[in-house]
């Protein structure tokens, strides 16, 4: 099967819609054309010049990055313009780019997930469940389309129950996440197409298993807060841990890639020993003396998302080249004492 780009763009739609995004992101296919053919891809967080380089040299016709290289609007893409000039080198060199970002901050085994497990939190939930987006649906078609119904919704991890079956008419009712009614109602469509039926989608109470800010969990066994400290700097390379609060043992962590000052409060409330993100402002590091607040660095707490990428598409298309980035973008530095 020949992979184009708007396939990869479909898995990563399915991974984290971008319906999921922050009203301000921009996500989704950036640079390219989606029916471009592709061999090679690349993951990274960030695009930059050094970035295109590998890209050029490794002959990829796509790039998949967690920041888009386009955020704010732009009136022009100029060769003198930092942007326009990466634009115009992606451009020429036949590159797309695809951007997943505050979508794939959101959905269940992203940014934060990853991060999660990269600390070896165990039992782990959303710090931030408010995804009121949970929908059952009624489905009401002839019997003689079960069968093909259940695998193309299987397809698509649905798993359905049969509520009822009489004069040639079946009712399947099943449970899902609003943002996946359009995927879902494209493959019934195909299936389905011509006959009668009817769809009934009813709104649930309860928050989303699979999209949420943020991830609680706990270590293997509690560790004293320097020793937590010291498991951070190992596990996520950085070299500029900022710190406040006087937690002695380290139990309960939460944890949110990128800038998640604004959940401060949520981990709080959670009852976690401690809170890892990046981006604190200096009055946000005023903390109970039982509570760690840590700044580990937006990169470093982000950066095991590009491997995770790489994965997921390597997965699923096992005949391409991908590859992860061995640039290290991060523009900050700093100094160990």
């Amino acid at each position: 099967m020949k992979v184009l780009t708007r396939h990869i763009s479909d898995l990563l739609e399915h991974w984290a819609p971008s319906a999921t995004k922050m009203d301000y992101d921009n996500t989704g296919l950036l640079v390219g054309n989606p029916d471009q053919q592709i061999d090679s891809v690349l993951t990274c967080l960030d695009i930059t010049p050094s970035v295109i380089q590998e890209a050029i040299q490794k002959k990829v016709q796509l790039i998949v990055a967690h920041h888009p290289i386009i955020f704010p609007k732009i009136k022009r893409i100029v060769s003198t313009d930092p942007v326009g000039a990466m634009l115009q080198q992606l451009l020429q060199n036949n590159i797309s780019v695809i951007a997943s970002h505050t979508n794939l901050d959101a959905a269940r085994g992203g940014v934060s997930s990853v991060l999660a497990n990269t600390l070896g939190l165990k039992h782990t939930s959303f710090l931030d469940d408010s995804y009121q987006t949970m929908r059952r649906v009624i489905l009401r078609i002839p019997s003689s389309l079960k069968e093909n119904v259940t695998a193309a919704l299987h397809d698509l991890d649905v798993v359905t129950s049969v509520t009822r079956e009489e004069q040639n008419i079946i009712v399947m009712c099943f449970n899902t996440d609003k943002h996946y009614l359009g995927e879902i109602q494209n493959k019934l469509g195909t299936v389905i197409k011509g006959a009668p039926h009817n769809l009934d989608i009813i709104p649930l109470e309860g928050s989303s298993p699979l999209f949420g800010f943020g991830i609680t969990g706990y270590l293997e066994e509690p560790l004293p807060a320097a020793a937590f400290l010291e498991l951070l700097q190992d596990r996520l390379q950085a070299t500029g841990v900022r710190w406040s609060g006087g937690a002695k043992n380290i139990h309960k962590v939460a944890v949110c890639g990128g800038s998640g000052s604004f959940l401060i409060n949520k981990a709080l409330g959670s009852g976690a020993d401690a809170f890892v993100t990046a981006d604190i402002k200096y009055h946000d590091f005023f903390v109970p003396d039982h509570f760690l607040l840590v700044d580990a660095g937006h990169y470093e707490t982000e950066a095991p998302i590009i491997g995770k990428l790489q994965e997921s598409i390597s997965t699923a298309f096992p005949q391409l080249n991908v590859y992860s980035t061995t640039i290290l973008t991060n523009p900050m530095r700093g100094m160990s004492p």
